[in-house]
């Protein structure tokens, strides 16, 4: 082919395919009003946005204030100078949200939660039970170890366990200005009425007192007033109980509280029945490991000694006990003495008659594991 054919087929071809793009394009309609509309639109769906979110940011903003400000008006009241020690601290538990946190609020949580239930869900490739066992702490006694005020002190006021189940206000002593505990020297204790449940020992368990000394002529005054902690860490870790004693040195005394670590714990709760005879005496508990005595039921300390059914009134009703140990009851009369003992378990009870002196008693132990 000579090359002015091939000039001539290439320039047929261009001419054949030749588009006239007039004819293919659709034509373009600009609608100015419906661009600005949705312009608008766009505009105004951003603005909204931006006052919604500056609206809730000032929401935000206004809560938070409102909970510092509460959170920070709880800890000015708690938070304040000892004479004693010469410094400014804290009197009460001070490690939570205030804002959230009710500082006065008792604790709910009942003794015996696990009693009348199994107390765990499932079990080990053997088919045994799986539960867990905390430490725990039996407080034995608060006394004035030393006091700036000479003896007799008609004392009143509270002293609040917090532990680590719900953080809120476990009493071991609480007694009104007319309702005053007289302390004749620093070998008396107050007599405590708690816990009323069992006390966990995990990290730290914190005890607050807050007693005053009642005065006839002059003001009452401050006996003692702060935060003392049992350190869980510190006493934790051993494979058996041991007893120990933290002072609090505040205002015009030195207080002494003397406690047991429990480990491997498990929870009792006493109910206690008079079947025959007229009970006059006192009633202690203690285990194994410690014989140091929890102090039950006192006839001295005045009050009702039995309900109309029998039922002896207790000062304090629980007591917790190592799983590995023994927990014994000790019963006296004026004319004779009796002791109990029993193996723990983590759920249901046990009972048992027990008769001193010319007194019959039927004795029941309620078994409970912590939450």
């Amino acid at each position: 082919m000579a090359a002015g054919d091939v000039l001539m087929a290439a320039g047929d071809l261009g001419s054949e395919e030749e588009v006239d793009e007039s004819g293919c394009l659709e034509p373009l309609f600009y609608d100015e009003a419906e661009v600005v509309a949705e312009v608008t639109a766009k505009a105004e769906r951003r603005r909204r946005e931006a006052e919604e979110k500056a609206a809730e940011h000032a929401r935000n903003v206004e809560e938070w204030t409102q909970r510092n400000a509460a959170h920070q008006a709880v800890l000015d009241r708690i938070k304040e100078y000892d004479p004693k020690t010469g410094e400014v601290c804290y009197t009460r538990f001070y490690h939570k949200d205030f804002s959230r946190f009710d500082i006065d609020e008792e604790s709910s949580v009942p003794p015996m939660r696990y009693t009348h239930r199994t107390p765990t869900k499932h079990a080990n490739p053997r088919g045994q039970q799986v539960y867990s066992l905390w430490e725990s702490a039996n407080i034995f006694s608060v006394k004035i170890a030393a006091s700036d005020v000479p003896f007799p002190l008609e004392v009143y006021g509270t002293v609040i366990a917090r532990d680590y189940v719900d953080f809120k206000c476990v009493y071991l002593f609480r007694r009104s200005r007319d309702d005053c505990q007289i302390i004749n020297s620093e070998d008396e204790s107050l007599i405590l009425t708690g816990p009323s449940r069992g006390l966990v020992l995990m990290d730290n368990l914190y005890l607050e007192l807050d007693l005053k000394v009642k005065d006839k002529r002059h003001k009452d005054q401050e006996l003692s007033k702060g935060l003392c902690v049992i350190d869980g860490v510190r006493l934790g870790g051993w494979d058996y109980s041991l007893l120990d004693c933290v002072d609090l040195k505040s205002r015009l005394s030195t207080v002494e509280v003397k406690f047991a670590v429990v480990v491997f714990a498990v929870e009792a709760t006493f109910e206690i029945k008079v079947t025959k005879g007229n009970f006059c005496g006192e009633i202690t508990a203690y285990t194994s490991s410690i014989q140091d005595c929890l102090v039950l039921h006192d006839s001295k300390a005045g009050g009702v000694t039995c309900d109309g059914s029998g039922i002896v009134q207790l000062l304090r009703r629980v007591v917790c006990v190592g799983k590995k140990e023994k927990l014994l009851l000790r019963i006296a009369t004026a004319s004779a003495t009796q002791t109990v003992s029993f193996a723990p378990d983590v759920n249901g009870a046990a009972q048992v008659e027990i008769t001193c002196g010319d007194v019959t008693m039927l004795v029941k132990v309620n078994w409970s594991l912590f939450d």
